[in-house]
């Protein structure tokens, strides 16, 4: 890859720059505490947690409904007109509000009727209230601003006080309860902040919306939410089926080895968040051909670094409590590789060239492909947390495959003189 260009492209490393710190801080923070409260609450508990977390994640995706897609692309091409800014930005937040309290209904009911829910209630409830900050926090909107810079200071905040907060207040297995509770406290400060710069910062008026602006934003979503609820249930699902068929102590144990495999795509994410907003000004092919060398040499640099070092993190982070998480490691390095390809070829490739619907179809592939796998391992018995694993990366494997092909049908890399 030529580097002499890089000049051009100034924003973008910057904005890399801001977001990878942020995703060190993630990164180190939490995994700081990790070892702590695994030895601390014991990895039974900290398994229910996962547990409980990984279902409440679906109402996360449900309550950003794809809208922290769609609406960068608008932020990007509003950005300079303050009065269209504050009406898109006043829509997404409200249209998230509203799927707040639809959520706080369904929830609610399932009390009654869900019984995992109901003997871990407190523990749903403080988990949960994270997603209120899934209203307040406005990602998307600075990603389409690029201004990277807000979305580090915030969010360092907030993964501060978690970390510190857990060596506070955690001291013994029955104040597992509690973790959820101190970690949404922290996203809803967040929350908060975020919505003081928009105001106050960024100085954007916002007003409840009109119902036809929301529901053309909303409408515009709709893939989105169904990629992103794709996306959720590839990553998820292993954990709530170990859950269902094994133990909370293999739901820790697939969790580690996802956090660490997660962690180790952070370079290759920071990279594309940067990249989309770019690519969706400029429809710039000579860079994406560029762009896509530099993710395939960068993501066979980090998989060969997972592999060897995989005993002595999933030692440092669990000691012996979770030595099979070692094996899972290994293993989700093949998912390691073509997840962070499949990224690259979603949101900055197909969606910024303007192919969003070949993108949706394409999650929504890996999905059936998840879904088709677990359904040979239950028929076969041959179900197993390590077979769990192989599927992540048969399911990205089929993604990747899927967006490369459509790429190369658009012309994507090779178009004209570029």
């Amino acid at each position: 890859m030529n580097f002499k260009g890089l000049s051009n492209y100034k924003v973008i490393i910057k904005n890399t720059g801001y977001l990878s710190a942020l995703e060190v801080f993630k990164l180190i923070m939490p995994f700081i505490a990790l070892p702590y409260i695994i030895r601390t609450v014991g990895g039974e508990k900290y398994g229910m947690i996962v547990f409980v977390q990984t279902v409440i994640s679906y109402f996360s995706v449900f309550i950003n409904f794809g809208l922290d897609i769609s609406a960068v692309k608008d932020v990007a091409i509003l950005r300079h007109d303050k009065r269209q800014l504050s009406e898109l930005v006043s829509s997404v937040l409200g249209i998230k509000l509203l799927l707040w309290f639809f959520s706080a209904i369904v929830l609610f009911f399932s009390f009654f009727f869900v019984e995992v829910i109901r003997e871990n209630g407190l523990l749903v409830l403080f988990a949960f209230l994270a997603c209120f900050a899934d209203v307040l926090f406005p990602v998307w909107y600075f990603q389409g601003v690029e201004r990277m810079k807000y979305i580090t200071l915030i969010r360092f905040f907030s993964i501060l006080f978690y970390t510190v907060s857990v060596f506070i207040f955690i001291h013994s297995e029955v104040d597992y309860i509690f973790i959820p509770l101190l970690q949404s406290i922290g996203l809803l400060l967040s929350g908060l902040l975020s919505v003081y710069v928009l105001t106050k910062i960024d100085k954007l008026r916002l007003r409840w919306p009109i119902f036809s602006t929301m529901k053309s934003y909303f409408v515009e979503s709709v893939p989105f939410f169904i990629s992103r609820l794709s996306v959720l249930i590839n990553s998820g699902l292993a954990k709530i089926v170990c859950g269902l068929f094994f133990s909370m102590q293999a739901v820790a144990a697939f969790d580690l080895a996802q956090k660490i495999a997660t962690a180790a795509l952070i370079p290759l994410q920071m990279l594309n968040q940067s990249i989309y907003p770019h690519l969706s000004r400029t429809k710039d092919h000579r860079f994406a051909r560029k762009a896509f060398m530099f993710v395939a040499m960068l993501a066979l640099i980090i998989i060969g670094f997972v592999y060897i070092l995989a005993p002595y993190a999933v030692l440092f982070f669990a000691g012996n409590e979770l030595n099979e998480a070692i094996i899972l490691l290994r293993i989700m390095c093949f998912y390691i590789f073509f997840a962070g390809m499949s990224m690259f070829m979603g949101t900055p490739i197909l969606v910024a060239f303007g192919y969003s619907k070949p993108f949706n179809i394409s999650v929504i592939f890996g999905t059936l492909m998840l879904m088709l796998c677990y359904c040979l391992l239950y028929l076969f018995n041959y179900i197993s947390i390590a077979n769990f694993a192989w599927i992540m990366g048969i399911t990205e494997l089929s993604v990747f495959l899927f967006r490369i092909y459509y790429s190369l049908e658009h012309k994507i890399f090779f178009n004209g003189t570029n």
